[in-house]
């Protein structure tokens, strides 16, 4: 079985006999040998080959369950072995969304460096989806973010709360008469505005405001969605966006009002036209994670990476 099954996994990831036997480096017809002569050893057909693209039968199903167990066990043992050199060298593959990978990773990985200066990080950029099917392929160690949510596959580790603001064009008229609820930047960096003094704005009042909104599958989408109907209304989106600093910029230009995360408020050069509202709603707190593979052996630099990021933000 072991043999035979690097290439019946090619064949269940490219999802065709021709892209696996290229990936492969062999001839269709012996690739097409192989797959055939792993499924007279367990006596069951592997693939579909029916339909375009071929796909799993439900023993082809679980056939690849398997082979993913296998890899992990392969992968965790190899991440062992790596650790006993005790952080001189190695690689550690991190991910995260746009506003981790350009505001906090690199801060961390600087600092990580000076500690382990022969331990290499990879940082990918990506949406939730994408960081999901790249911790479960083994490409990403560790993944920091708010919308992978611990389930069967995903262990999450807490990193800290956050806070999300409403930000309003100034040019809105709605701001009129708001002066009491407006917070200012100082007060949002300093988290001075979290104070029970500080009162959060009646939402509903932005009932007839135009919005800039994350698109699906962003968790700024479903949570703000919620939160707009829970004050009574449906939000009025005048553009949909996949990138947390293209919303602020478009929202600054004053195309629309935006939820946003009250870090990245620091972010914001001081010239911008936006005013900032406090929210009340339970949604607009939300936990940031560190999430790794269920059941994947989390090396010691991946455990160092956690350690360092938890002190930086703590201390």
């Amino acid at each position: 079985m072991l043999e035979k099954i690097e290439y019946v996994y090619a064949v269940y990831q490219e999802r065709s006999f021709s892209k696996a036997a290229k990936k492969m480096f062999i001839s269709q017809p012996a690739l097409s040998k192989m797959i055939r002569k792993a499924e007279q050893d367990i006596g069951v057909p592997i693939f579909d080959r029916s339909t375009i693209p071929i796909t799993l039968t439900p023993e082809g199903k679980k056939y690849i369950e398997a082979i993913k167990a296998i890899y992990q066990i392969e992968n965790n043992v190899l991440r062992y072995f790596k650790d006993l050199k005790e952080l001189k060298t190695g690689t550690l593959s991190l991910g995260g969304s746009s506003y981790f990978c350009s505001f906090v990773f690199p801060d961390l990985i600087s600092r990580f460096n000076d500690l382990y200066p022969g331990i290499q990080c990879d940082l990918t950029e990506g949406n939730v989806q994408e960081l999901r099917k790249g911790l479960l392929d083994g490409r990403f160690d560790l993944v920091l973010e708010t919308g992978l949510q611990e389930d069967r596959d995903i262990k999450n580790i807490y990193y800290r709360t956050e806070r999300i603001i409403l930000a309003v064009p100034k040019n809105y008229s709605v701001n009129a008469g708001l002066e009491k609820y407006q917070i200012l930047r100082e007060s949002i960096n300093s988290q001075a505005f979290l104070g029970l003094s500080v009162p959060a704005v009646p939402l509903e009042l932005f009932r007839d405001t135009p919005f800039v909104k994350m698109k699906p599958g962003n968790d700024m989408f479903g949570r703000s969605t919620q939160i707009c109907l829970d004050a009574g209304f449906a939000m009025k989106v005048k553009i949909y966006v996949d990138q947390v600093m293209t919303s602020l910029n478009i929202a600054s230009a004053g195309m629309g009002a935006l939820f946003i995360r009250a870090d990245i408020v620091q972010c914001l050069s001081q010239s911008d036209n936006l005013y900032f509202y406090k929210l009340g709603h339970p949604l607009a707190v939300r936990e940031i994670n560190w999430a790794v593979k269920k059941g994947s052996y989390l090396s010691k630099a991946a455990r160092a990476f956690i350690e360092l990021g938890n002190f930086a933000i703590n201390r």
